[in-house]
């Protein structure tokens, strides 16, 4: 075991710079099927053509300077050395020098203390080169560079790759239907059948391929089948008595009256918010290789679910997620909706481990990259981060003048600085006043108090630091004991945490996770094979060329974010409105027109029935890019009435149901399985719970074992002076005076101050509020929805998985939040009636939606007689109902 004293001068080096992560192999990008790209080369800048290097300067730099950096330290710190480039720091260039390692540059051109090289080289604790001194006259020299300002003449030799998509190639591309605009065909004619535009197209491919659309279905499944698609929720036994008169007088009014009714109830945005959240990888917590968790996350979920609520227009509501924090704002309320609207980009898994800040910054950017084109419009552009696009008419530099836009903006998403975090960084203040409900205030003298042991703790942090380096005759010294460092580092985070989570006058702060736009925009570097490391050409920032649209000039004071969201959210982009409609068909059918919902490039299917398709994107623009306008259009055609019915001609002739002549069978998302258990047990709370489980923890890291108590430390580098500002109202615009475009921010504050071990399971299914606000851990899901294919909360999800495994089986037959139900809802059956027959009834209605047959009613009667005990029996007998295929699924 290496003690610190025991470290070689280059591996003190190393610790001073880097801490403990050197000791880990530096993380690499792993790119398979990398393909080559051409490259060239520009001629290196001659010194003389570079300014304020003065000839005098440059002799100095070339007799003194450079052999040095050569001799003495490119073994170890340049790709000529043969060793590779340890800790990220090269001396190979006047750039790599300066931004020097993975925690700051080696060189600070006229700066001695602020140059970790001028450190190294007097033996302050570092030493390099590790095996003899410098002379002291090249010290002397190394003195005498800095303080002249550091003159390098030497100019990286900037490489070229040619993209093998021509802008011909592009244009060429432009006539795949997916990048063409979407058009209105004409309509058939009617006929009895088909009556409305979506029944006449979807009638002319039935005389196409001689098919016989299937028969109405029942009322009472078409009932369930409306309310389990709109709200998640079954329908009363009240109800299915008022649908099946309305439907013996008039059923197209009885579906349209009763669709009505769905999309005005507040359950209509928990059920449809939760689709968008399958498709943003909404989740609670980071993921990856440590697991942390986001206290603020649940602002972006509930801020989703009151967009659908209020059918908020969907090209408003793509623009807010892309740049909410850019758009004009008339009230204080409106303007945190919008920053928490940001969130979007917030939200991804982020690898906290990653020792490379330049690695990590890549991977934040591509993964924002890929949410966004896969979300909005159906394309990965992030396949093009080492290539050009294998399929698409995508060049690599599409992908990096994407990449300009995010890398010139600030991703805020919390977390605390720990050696199990990397990378925390600031939250968003709020205008509003509206804390996580767990976060408490702090009297004047609590808050001076934890000033004071905050103070004394990092002081002595320090000196456990120091005294690693401080030399003890005769062996180590007592005070560098590494777990030492760690215990009082984890105290000083601690209580950073706990301050940073209020005000200078102890009040909590309310924050959200989100972006801004950094202060200088800058455009990206394209990377070779999407290696760090291997950069190229700049590349101005812009977008998806073969997608055509205006294409707006970038701002030279803004990231561009808003000029992207307003070319995504543009009628004249032939993917928005398509990949929005075809999500809504799936959900209503079970199947979308474009079988995968995330892939409208070459590689993906195509659409069953482009016409279809076209005519609802088109539909839904002109009518605002309203969703419950579309989803009523779609829910009152006769092709949604249509049975599920088994007929053997009819699956013969279509089997996969490509051309929706039949209903499709669906089996229920894993959130609906349990609120339709708590609704018809009685025990469903439909009042939204404020907040999420997962605030009470912040930053706990999460486990297999629930969420460890250790609040690590927040980063702390700018801590917030206020609440933001909202921009004036009016028009949007990227614009404006420094106050209204400002906007503060919280240090990565992490919540509250929570030493020892979490007590509880904050992953308790068995609350009966919806299942839409359990808490969502990437590491960790309730056994409720896990079971039952949850979407991967880090991956874009537009269709889950629907399996049927025996696991689920084992869950209905033997998880307690079953069972408990079952037991309620025979207690509410015997409230309910004394009577069995009625009890059996009631019971059928309240879990199937209809009523009993014969058969069934004697068989329940049968079993119920032969139980010893009367309530036991009556569980069990519900319990049956839970498990069966018929309750799963949705005719």
């Amino acid at each position: 075991m290496l003690l610190p004293l025991q470290f070689c001068s280059v591996g003190r080096l190393l610790l001073a710079i880097h801490g403990l992560s050197f000791l880990l192999p530096v993380a690499g990008v792993a790119n398979a099927a990398c393909g080559d790209e051409p490259v060239t080369t520009q001629g290196a800048v001659a010194a003389s053509d570079q300014p304020n290097i003065l000839p005098e300067q440059q002799r100095f730099f070339e007799a003194k300077i450079r052999p040095v950096l050569l001799d003495s330290c490119g073994r170890c710190h340049s790709t000529e050395g043969g060793q590779g480039i340890r800790g990220g720091l090269s001396v190979s260039s006047r750039e790599s020098l300066r931004v020097g390692g993975e925690s700051g540059p080696a060189v600070v051109p006229g700066d001695l203390n602020a140059s970790l090289l001028w450190e190294a080289i007097n033996y302050r604790g570092l030493r390099m080169p590790p095996n003899q001194k410098l002379p002291p006259e090249v010290i002397a020299d190394f003195r005498q560079w800095i303080e002249m300002g550091a003159p390098d003449p030497r100019v990286p030799t900037e490489q070229v790759v040619q993209s093998k998509v021509t802008p011909e190639k592009i244009a060429e591309g432009r006539s795949f239907w997916a990048f063409q605009m979407p058009q209105r065909s004409e309509l058939p004619p009617a006929t009895q059948w088909s009556s409305a535009p979506i029944d006449r197209l979807l009638a002319r491919q039935y005389t196409v391929r001689n098919l016989q659309p299937a028969p109405d279905a029942e009322p009472l499944t078409l009932l369930r089948r409306l309310y389990l698609d709109l709200i998640g929720l079954p329908p009363s036994p009240d109800q299915q008595q008022r649908f099946a008169a309305a439907w013996q007088q008039d059923p197209q009014q009885a579906v349209e009256t009763t669709a009505d009714e769905l999309l005005a109830r507040p359950q209509y945005g928990e059920r449809w918010g939760r689709h968008w959240l399958d498709v943003v990888r909404f989740a609670e917590s980071t993921g990856k290789e440590v697991d942390v968790s986001a206290p603020n996350a649940w602002r972006y979920r509930d801020y989703v679910i009151d967009v659908f609520n209020e059918d908020k227009p969907y090209d408003r509501f793509v623009r807010e997620q892309l740049a909410g924090d850019l758009l004009a704002a008339k009230t204080d309320e409106q303007w945190a909706r919008q920053l928490i609207a940001t969130g979007f980009l917030a939200l991804g898994p982020k690898a906290l481990i990653e020792q490379n800040p330049r690695q990590f910054q890549a991977d934040l950017i591509d993964e924002q990259i890929d949410v966004t084109t896969r979300v909005f419009l159906g394309v990965s552009v992030a396949c093009a981060r080492c290539h050009d696009h294998k399929f698409d008419p995508i060049p690599q530099s599409d992908y990096y003048a994407l990449a300009g836009i995010f890398q010139s903006t600030e991703t805020c998403f919390g977390g605390v600085r720990s050696p199990r975090n990397r990378h925390p960084s600031n939250l968003l203040i709020l205008p509003v006043d509206d804390p996580n409900p767990s976060d408490t205030p702090l009297s004047k003298d609590e808050l001076a108090e934890l000033l004071r042991r905050r103070d004394e703790v990092q002081q002595q942090a320090a000196e456990a630091r120091r005294a690693a380096f401080r030399p003890q005759p005769g062996g180590t010294n007592p005070q560098a004991n590494p777990a030492n460092q760690f215990i009082l580092d984890q105290q000083a985070t601690q209580l950073t945490t706990r301050i940073n989570s209020v005000d200078e006058n102890g009040q909590p702060l309310t924050v959200c996770m989100g972006v801004q736009d950094r202060p200088q925009p800058q455009d990206a570097r394209l990377l070779i094979r999407g290696e760090i490391d291997q950069q190229a050409q700049t590349v101005p920032r812009g977008f998806v060329q073969v997608l055509g649209g205006p294409v707006a000039a970038m701002p030279a004071n803004g990231s561009g974010r808003l000029q992207l969201a307003r070319w995504i959210a543009d009628e004249s982009n032939p993917l928005t409105a398509r990949v929005m409609v075809n999500r809504i068909w799936l959900h209503l059918f079970g199947e979308a027109i474009v079988r995968e919902t995330e892939n409208f490039g070459a590689s993906g299917p195509g659409p069953t029935d482009q016409q279809l398709l076209d005519y609802l994107a088109v539909q839904f623009m002109d009518n605002g890019w309203s969703v419950k306008t579309l989803i009523r259009e779609i829910v009152s055609s006769r092709a949604y009435r249509l049975s599920s019915a088994w007929n053997r001609q009819r699956f013969e002739q279509d089997p996969d149901n490509l051309y929706f002549a039949r209903a499709q069978p669906r089996r229920l998302q894993a959130e609906v399985l349990r609120d339709c258990m708590l609704a018809a047990s009685g025990r469903l709370d439909l009042q939204r719970p404020r907040g999420s489980v997962l605030a009470q923890y912040p930053a706990a890291i999460l486990g297999p074992n629930g969420p460890v108590g250790t609040v690590m430390a927040p980063a702390a580098t700018r801590p917030g002076a206020g609440p933001g500002m909202s921009p004036a109202g009016g028009p949007e615009t990227s614009t404006g005076g420094p106050l209204a475009r400002r906007l503060q921010q919280l240090g990565g504050a992490a919540g509250r101050f929570r030493p020892g071990q979490v007590q509880g399971n904050p992953f308790d299914a068995s609350v009966a509020y919806r299942s839409v606000y359990l808490p969502v851990a990437r590491g960790l899901l309730p056994r409720a929805l896990e079971v039952f294919d949850f979407a991967e909360p880090s991956m874009v999800i537009g269709q889950r998985e629907s399996s049927n495994t025996p696991a689920q089986a084992l869950y209905l037959l033997n998880n307690r939040f079953v069972i408990e139900q079952s037991e309620v809802l025979a207690s509410r059956l015997q409230q309910e009636s004394a009577d069995r027959t009625s009890q059996i009834q009631l019971a059928f209605r309240l879990v199937y939606g209809r009523a009993a047959t014969e058969q069934e009613l004697a068989a329940s009667q049968s079993f119920l007689l032969q139980a010893a005990d009367v309530s036991v029996g009556l569980a069990e007998f519900c319990q049956a109902l839970f498990a069966t295929a018929e309750f799963r699924y949705v005719n």
